[in-house]
C-alpha cells in the first residue's frame, strides 16, 4: 500500500513539474517577444531598460539576451543590446525569425498536428517534406512498418529521415543555408516540378482567407510551389496562431489546398470559412 502512494505521489510530482516546466517556457516566450518587439522599436535598449518596463530582473534579461546573442539575433555592447540583420535567428523581408525560438513555441499543438499527419502516409507513398519546425516533427511519428519515399530540402529534417531504413530518401541539394538548415537551388525546384508525389507537407508563416498563404522566407517561394503542383495531395500543417496572418511572400491560395491539421483552438469563423471553401481540416 505504501509503495503505491509513494508511487503515485512521484506521478503527481513529475507532473506538477512538467506542467510548471511548460508555463516557464510559455513565460519566457511572451517575454522575448516582447524583448524584440521593444527592439524593433528602439536601435539600443539597455538591460536596465528592459528589465525595468518588462518587471523582472536584470539576471533574467541577461539570459534572455544571452539565448537571442547564441542564435545570432542581436549584439550586446556595454549593457546595451540592438538586433542583427541576419545569422541564426535571420532577419527577412523585415521580419526577424529566430529557429530556436520557433521549436518551442506551441510545441504541444505542433506535436499533435504531427502525429496526426504522420498517420497519412501509406505504403508506397511518395512524399515531399516542406521546411519548418511543425514539418520537421513529423518524422519522428513517421512509420517504420513499411517502405516509402520522402523527398526534402532540409538538413535537419534529413538527419532524422537516416534513421528510418524503411524510408528511401531523395535530397536535391544546393547552396546551404545555415540560418535554417535548408538547401536552395533552381535545380532542386526543377527535380521536384519533373516528379509527382502522392502528398505534399508543408509549413506556412500565415494563411488569410483573401490575400492567401504566406511565409517568412522568399528563397524558399519556388520551392513550396513546385511541391504543390507535383502533388496529388497538398496538406498544410499548422497550429491555430497562423489564422489570420499574413507575411510577405505569398507562394498559395487557400484554394490551391486540399487539406489542413491544425489544433483545437481554430476558432468557429476560421472553421467555417474552411468549410464553404470544401477544404478538409482536421482538429487535433
Amino acid at each position: 500500500m505504501r509503495s503505491r502512494r509513494q508511487s503515485a505521489l512521484q506521478k503527481q510530482g513529475q507532473r506538477r513539474k512538467a506542467s510548471e516546466s511548460m508555463e516557464n517556457i510559455k513565460n519566457r516566450e511572451r517575454r522575448i517577444a516582447q524583448e524584440l518587439e521593444l527592439l524593433k522599436k528602439r536601435q539600443y535598449v539597455s538591460v536596465k531598460e528592459l528589465a525595468e518596463m518588462l518587471n523582472v530582473s536584470v539576471m533574467t534579461i541577461r539570459r534572455d539576451l544571452e539565448l537571442l546573442r547564441k542564435n545570432h539575433v542581436l549584439e550586446r555592447s556595454h549593457g546595451y543590446a540592438t538586433l542583427v540583420k541576419s545569422g541564426y535567428g535571420y532577419a527577412n523581408d523585415g521580419e526577424v525569425y529566430d529557429l530556436r525560438m520557433a521549436r518551442i513555441q506551441n510545441i504541444n499543438e505542433k506535436d499533435r498536428v504531427a502525429k496526426y499527419a504522420a498517420t497519412l502516409v501509406s505504403p508506397g507513398d511518395w512524399i515531399f517534406l516542406d521546411n519548418g519546425t511543425t514539418v520537421a516533427r513529423i518524422v519522428h511519428y513517421l512509420p517504420t512498418d513499411f517502405e516509402f519515399t520522402a523527398v526534402c530540402y532540409n538538413f535537419a529534417i534529413l538527419l532524422e529521415l537516416l534513421k528510418h531504413p524503411n524510408i528511401k530518401i531523395i535530397f536535391p541539394g544546393g547552396y546551404y543555408h545555415p540560418e535554417d538548415y535548408n538547401f536552395t537551388s533552381s535545380e532542386a525546384v526543377d527535380f521536384i516540378r519533373r516528379h509527382r508525389a502522392n502528398k505534399s507537407f508543408l509549413s506556412v508563416s500565415g494563411i488569410h482567407e483573401s490575400l492567401g498563404i504566406t511565409c517568412i522566407n522568399s528563397l524558399l517561394v519556388e520551392h513550396k510551389r513546385a511541391m504543390i503542383a507535383s502533388s496529388a495531395v497538398n496538406i498544410i500543417m499548422a497550429d491555430s496562431s497562423k489564422f489570420g496572418v499574413v507575411k510577405a511572400n505569398h507562394f498559395a491560395d487557400i484554394s490551391d489546398i486540399d487539406m489542413i491539421i491544425t489544433d483545437n483552438k481554430l476558432s468557429p469563423e476560421w472553421q467555417e470559412c474552411l468549410s464553404k471553401a470544401n477544404i478538409k481540416f482536421k482538429l487535433v
